[in-house]
């Protein structure tokens, strides 16, 4: 059975965003570090690094559907 064909403009905004993400995470990753541990609940800069671990895997998902 094929798999469903994907659409390359919706593909190439998918990762046009994910780029834009990549890039306020990171300047939100440096503030973060910069502001030191202001929040006793969260550890902000941990987060973000979660934050930035998702959108590095939907970049892979995206580049695997280039693939196909």
């Amino acid at each position: 059975m094929a798999a469903p064909e994907v659409d390359q403009g919706e593909l190439e905004r998918l990762s046009s965003a994910l780029r834009l993400a990549e890039s306020a995470l990171e300047e939100a990753l440096e503030a973060a570090e910069n502001l030191g541990n202001f929040d006793r609940r969260f550890d902000v800069p941990r987060a973000i690094g979660g934050a930035q671990r998702l959108v590095q895997n939907a970049n892979e998902a995206v580049d695997a559907a280039r693939q196909t």
